[in-house]
C-alpha cells in the first residue's frame, strides 16, 4: 500500500499515525447495561419528572435578568457573584 500524498494535512501526530482509543472493558460493559436501562418505560417516567423538575428549577435560578441567583433578603447586603 503506498502512502498518502496528503497524509500529514490529516494528522497532527509526530509519526503522523492515527490511534483509537477504547475504554475498558467494566466501563463498556456499565454504559451497555445503562443505555438498555433507560430504553424502559420506568425509567423514562423517572426522567420525566426530573426534567421537569430540573427546567423549574432553571427558569427560578435564571428568569428575569439575573433571576433568584442574584436576589436579596430584606436587611441584607446584595450577594456578590463570582460569575458575570
Amino acid at each position: 500500500m503506498s502512502p498518502l500524498p496528503a497524509r500529514a494535512q490529516c494528522t497532527s501526530t509526530a509519526d503522523s499515525a492515527r490511534t483509537v482509543g477504547f475504554p475498558p472493558q467494566e466501563l463498556r460493559d456499565l454504559q451497555l447495561r445503562v443505555r438498555t436501562e433507560q430504553q424502559t418505560p420506568e425509567w423514562k417516567a423517572r426522567h420525566a419528572v426530573r426534567s421537569g423538575v430540573e427546567g423549574t428549577v432553571n427558569e427560578f435560578a435564571h428568569a428575569h435578568g439575573d433571576g433568584m441567583r442574584r436576589c436579596r433578603y430584606r436587611g441584607q447586603e446584595r450577594p456578590t457573584s463570582s460569575t458575570p
